[in-house]
């Protein structure tokens, strides 16, 4: 009965949100309903109708009792989440309340005419064969088999190849108007080699490429029909690269052949990235409030923005775990402080969403396409981050999503007080 009700009422809060807040594919508040509604779903068909049950780390083994608990405290979660969200809304000025009400799906594309001057079919190639060179020089015959995950040498050449590839990711999806064969090929070339690191940067770039993509590619159903087809693939992309570290070799060669099972007994399949990206983190969650201890000074680190060795994180940090491999969840670690607390927590978090909707609806009516889009997907990590990871690794999120904002207001005043002439 009590979650019957709590489902009627989430849909009941959607419903009155979706009667100001106007949905459009880009939405940072709908993509997290979107995304939590799918997880707890998936997570309930698993739960019941799938056997033989994958079972990462034996977090499965469950009662109905423990499920549906946490399944419970999930939705009080997202019906806080709503509740701020709506809230927020209610409280904003007309000019806002305008804002929200609209369709911003016609703002979202860019129309792009490459320059005679600009040769990026010479440039795309020569950077991408760079970037390749550099994975080289950082990891030698490594980036194909090595017996180590992460490569703690060459920092410095590291930021650069990461900066570089984001430049070129950009470049590629601009050469895509006027050569899909080649931009496709070499954005394929990057994608693999740097699969061959295990980054989750991986990720950054496919995201950024099929995101531009879309900006470039107009207002049909073609084109939304396959944003929303690389967005899903996005996700299980995502989880696939997460996975690696967890495999016995690690380089390009163990990495593809995990996808099939066929190297070191490992079963990297698509079912198996699905579970991952949606339905892993509601077990997370069970184990978290299982072995978590309560302790509100733990929340207070997590929600330090300083760096890790100016906080006592690292003092708790190692028995913040399920395992090496598995930290306690954002969400695991809310509900373990509380109802109240969960409740406060996500209530902000509604909130803090509704806000950054509203920046990334302003940026997108001042064509400030790329900017809009750089805060959705430190929001969309987040989204992810806080259904599997810690709580402070999904917090920095935010953060940083906060702090392209302050960026940008520095550098406005820095324009402003210019001398003139």
């Amino acid at each position: 009965m009590e979650l019957t009700l709590l489902i009627l009422a989430a849909l009941f809060l959607i419903f009155l949100l979706n009667r100001g807040l106007k949905y459009y594919l880009l939405s940072p508040v709908y993509i997290y309903i979107l995304f939590s509604v799918l997880s707890l779903g998936l997570s309930t068909l698993y739960f019941y109708y799938y056997e033989p049950k994958i079972s990462l780390f034996n977090l499965d083994k469950v009662s109905v009792k423990s499920f549906f608990s946490v399944i419970k405290l999930y939705l009080h979660a997202l019906i806080a989440f709503l509740i701020g969200a709506i809230i927020y809304y209610d409280l904003s000025g007309k000019k806002n309340k305008l804002l929200f009400n609209k369709n911003f799906t016609e703002y979202l594309f860019i129309k792009y005419k490459s320059s005679s001057s600009l040769k990026l079919e010479i440039v795309a190639p020569i950077m991408v064969f760079s970037i390749i060179g550099m994975y080289f020089l950082l990891y030698g015959n490594g980036i194909f088999i090595r017996d180590y995950y992460i490569n703690e040498a060459g920092r410095g050449l590291k930021i650069i190849i990461q900066l570089l590839s984001f430049i070129t990711v950009i470049i590629l999806g601009l050469l895509n108007e006027k050569s899909k064969i080649l931009s496709f090929s070499l954005f394929f070339l990057l994608i693999t080699i740097s699969i061959g690191t295990g980054s989750r940067n991986t990720f950054l770039y496919y995201i950024v490429y099929v995101v531009l993509l879309f900006l470039l590619g107009g207002n049909t159903f073609f084109n939304k029909s396959r944003l929303y087809l690389n967005l899903i693939f996005g996700f299980v992309f995502l989880s696939f690269l997460t996975g690696l570290r967890m495999l016995k070799s690690h380089g390009l060669i163990p990495y593809l052949s995990s996808i099939t099972g066929e190297f070191n007994g490992e079963t990297q399949n698509i079912v198996f990235n699905i579970y991952y990206s949606f339905i892993f983190g509601v077990y997370v969650t069970i184990g978290t409030l299982k072995k978590a201890v309560f302790d509100f000074g733990i929340v207070l680190t997590n929600l330090n923005p300083l760096p890790g060795r100016f906080t006592d994180w690292y003092k708790h940090a190692d028995q913040m775990r399920l395992n090496i491999y598995a930290p306690f969840s954002l969400h695991g670690r809310v509900f373990k402080t509380g109802m109240l607390f969960t409740y406060i927590y996500f209530f902000f978090n509604g909130i803090i969403y509704m806000y950054f909707e509203k920046k990334i609806r302003y940026f997108l009516k001042d064509r400030k396409i790329l900017l809009a889009i750089l805060l959705l997907i430190f929001l969309c990590l987040y989204i992810v981050f806080s259904f599997e990871y810690n709580m402070r690794s999904a917090v920095r999120m935010i953060y940083y999503a906060y702090f392209i904002l302050l960026i940008r207001y520095l550098y406005l005043q820095v324009i402003k007080n210019l001398p003139t002439k």
